[in-house]
């Protein structure tokens, strides 16, 4: 269970329902009925999911003292693949069909042949695979945070999230064969959900034209679905080096606290349009290049960036993907050596929901200026910084 130690990867689920005053062994009970190689959840591409406890991916034994600490239950997903080599199939068919077709007087194969030796190939496979050698396993470490009711899962993939609320929905909710619901299901938090949370009109928002006759007047290419402003985490990361190079470091969040930020490594632009592709800068100081500022005068938006942030005397460092708010490469402020590691493990997990209000209230404090009658101006001021004519950026 990686939450507990070593660099973090995640992104995030609010849990629908009332949070759980506690987790005790009804949660651990439905974990170990769903636990892997016990109920298989199969798709049509053979892959099976289940959860773990955390140990290996052959721990099913979830405790108390393992998996619980205090208001956070931690786990671990499981997706188990069993993926046949397309080269040994294709070696297996050709052997067999020569095999098969050696003695044909015309020196071609038949359409029978070639039917049995694709079946016969495939048999031989199949039977090879029954001892697991080509069967794939990956864990990602899971995080339930009862004071949030948010769940965590390790892991930024789209995929491995739609897996992950599938079982989560089979394990946790009510069903046909479950009748008390210990949840309800999930919603990922992505800067499109979050904004709607904040201010349902943003649903209606269009991208905001940076560059006049360059910047898309509705969405971007990767943002396809109207209501659905998930181009608003671009703009977010796009404001934040605004805000940093015209205004400062330093932003007053809606909770009344100061957070202060750099862009500290690199950063990751493309073209809305989908045209002129995309740009990735992995210099310390990424966005100081004029290679970087230039391509975003070309009218390419942030997709990813590495940001250093701190608040109230703690520094965490991540790269955060601008659409889905999920964070990568996360590194939390340096444990204490003292006092037991049980006490340490818990403020570890109490760092994780430290970083996840962060997030949450530097892209609130974005929201609160988006969605004012200012922001058509702001907007010229921002188009203004990136050809260098900001009278904000000059007297910076």
């Amino acid at each position: 269970m990686s939450f507990l130690k070593g660099s973090l990867t995640f992104q995030r689920f609010r849990v629908a329902g009332p949070k759980p005053r506690l987790f005790d062994e009804a949660h651990l009970e439905r974990l170990a009925q769903n636990a892997v190689g016990r109920q298989e959840v199969a798709s049509a591409d053979g892959v099976e999911t289940g959860w773990a406890a955390g140990a290996h991916i052959w721990d099913t034994d979830f405790t108390q003292l393992k998996n619980v600490y205090t208001d956070h239950l931690l786990f671990d997903f499981c997706v188990r693949s069993e993926r046949l080599p397309g080269d040994r199939l294709k070696a297996y068919y050709e052997t067999e069909l020569k095999a098969l077709s050696k003695d044909n007087p015309s020196g071609f194969a038949s359409a029978r042949q070639k039917r049995e030796a694709k079946e016969s190939a495939r048999d031989r496979l199949t039977q090879e695979a029954r001892d697991g050698r080509y069967r794939k396993w990956k864990l990602s470490p899971c995080l339930w945070d009862a004071v949030t009711n948010c769940a965590f899962l390790g892991s930024t993939s789209a995929t491995d999230a739609a897996r992950f609320m599938a079982l989560w929905e089979q394990t946790f909710p009510a069903n046909l064969t479950q009748t008390e619901a210990l949840a309800g299901s999930l919603a990922p938090v992505t800067a499109a959900s979050l904004a709607c949370a904040l201010h349902p009109k943003a649903e209606h928002e269009h991208l905001s034209p940076f560059v006049p006759g360059v910047t898309p007047e509705d969405h971007p290419a990767w943002c396809p679905t109207e209501g659905v402003p998930q181009f608003l985490g671009n703009e977010f990361l796009l404001w934040l080096w605004y805000f940093a190079e015209c205004e400062g470091d330093t932003i007053t969040s809606p909770d009344g606290s100061r957070i202060t930020f750099v862009f500290q490594g690199g950063i990751k632009l493309e073209c809305p349009r989908g045209t002129t592709g995309n740009d990735t800068m992995n210099s310390d100081q990424a966005i100081r290049l004029p290679e970087t500022k230039a391509a975003v005068r070309a009218g390419k938006l942030p997709r990813k960036a590495a940001l250093t942030v701190v608040r109230n005397s703690e520094q965490f460092s991540f790269i955060i993907q601008a659409e889905t708010l999920a964070l990568s490469s996360v590194k939390l402020p340096q444990a204490d050596a003292e006092g037991e590691q049980r006490a340490r493990e818990l403020d570890r997990l109490q760092q994780v929901r430290d970083l996840a209000e962060i997030v949450d209230q530097m892209f609130a404090a974005f929201m609160a200026r988006r969605m004012t009658s200012y922001w058509s101006q702001e907007t010229k001021e921002i188009g203004a910084w990136l050809k260098g004519t900001s009278a904000r950026w000059m007297a910076a």
